[in-house]
This record gives C-alpha cells, structure tokens and sequence, in this order.
C-alpha cells in the first residue's frame, strides 16, 4: 500500500516542489544559514511553521511559540485519522501528516497508504528547499519564475479544493469570505486566525439545521 500512496500524492509532491523552493529562497533571505534552512525542512516538515521560523529567528522564543501554535491542528488531524485507521507507528505518521497528506488520507483505509502519501511529500519538500537554498540568485534573477513561485502556495490548497464537493465546498466558500473581509478591512492576520477557528462551529451548526 505504500506504492499506492506515492502514487496518490505525486499531485501533493508537484505542489510541494514551489513552495519548498520558495522557503529555501525566503529562509536564506532572512538569514538563516544554507544548512539550517535545510535542516528545517528535515526535521520540521511543516510549511506554516518554517516560514514563520525563517522570520522570526532573530527572537528564539517566537521562534519556538509561533510555529507549535500554528501546528495546533495536527492534533486534530491525528486524532481523525486514528479513529479511521489502525495506527502502529504513531511518530512516523504524525511526522509526514501535513495539511495535503490528510486530505489525501481519507483515499486510502491503512497506515502504509498515509506513509506513501508522506514519503513522496517529504521528498518533494526537501528537495524543493535545497533547490531554493542553492538556486536562490538565479530564481530572483528570473521575474517570471518568481512571481510564479509566489503564487504556488495558495494554488497548491486551491488545487485540493477542487474535488471537493457539498459541505466541505460551502466550509471552504465561509473561510475564504471571513479572511478576504478582513484582510479588505486591514486585518489580514487576524481574518485568517478568526475564519479557522468560526468556520468548523458555523458549518456544524448548519450541518445540523439541514439534516
């Protein structure tokens, strides 16, 4: 089932590569070392924390708070994925379950398909971040390559939203309404902080309402 799970997250890997490009370009920017940038994707595995890592390392105890509490939601997501499925090895699978290996997860019924989900992310990721590390003059040099990078990000949630369909389709329509009118309203941070933490009681409460 691990071969069955590569498979299914090559389109995870194609849109982890830009991003991963993008933190190891961003990270050397903002100063950290080549190596630490590197290690980061390594041992971290986490997009929203490294990014937030590469900006706040100036401050140690930021640096160390920011992240742990941007990563809240995995809590959920093993919590989910453990009443799914027999979980045998918890610390390898609560490593590789990002954000898009969740998602994905819910395509397959044993741990060895999340492992094959994980193992081609981590690759594209680790990979992508030593590209961005070690190509990082040439990529700014190139004005087309990067602006392209910058958008990888959110066309990579944007491309997982499209299969989606009912409830899951109107949860993402709600979030995306609160943090787009906040952010017009000049508070870009706290829209997408508030619309994370409304959208799942609001949609419950409608789930119920209609059923």
């Amino acid at each position: 089932m691990i071969k069955n799970g590569i498979v299914a997250g090559i389109p995870i890997a194609l849109g982890y590569f830009p991003v991963a490009v993008t933190f190891g370009l961003t990270a050397v920017a903002m100063g950290l070392k080549d190596y630490e940038a590197v290690l980061a994707s390594l041992l971290i595995f986490a997009g929203s924390a490294q990014f937030a890592l590469s900006t706040l390392a100036d401050s140690p105890i930021n640096a160390t708070i920011v992240p742990i509490l941007l990563n809240l939601r995995h809590l959920i997501y093993g919590c989910i994925v453990s009443k799914r499925i027999r979980i045998g090895k918890p610390f390898i699978t609560a490593f590789g379950l990002t954000d898009e290996v969740f998602a994905m997860s819910f395509k397959g019924d044993n741990e060895r398909f999340v492992w094959g989900l994980a193992l081609i992310a981590y690759l594209s990721w680790v990979s992508g971040t030593v590209i961005g590390v070690l190509g990082g003059s040439f990529i700014v040099s190139n004005e087309a390559l990067h602006k392209s990078l910058i958008f990888a990000f959110p066309a990579l949630f944007f491309i997982l939203l499209i299969p989606n369909r009912g409830w899951n389709l109107i949860s993402a329509i709600f979030v995306g309404l609160i943090a787009l009118t906040l952010h017009l309203s000049g508070y870009t941070s706290f829209g997408i902080l508030l619309a994370g933490i409304l959208t799942p009681f609001v949609t419950s409460a409608f789930r119920r309402c209609f059923k």
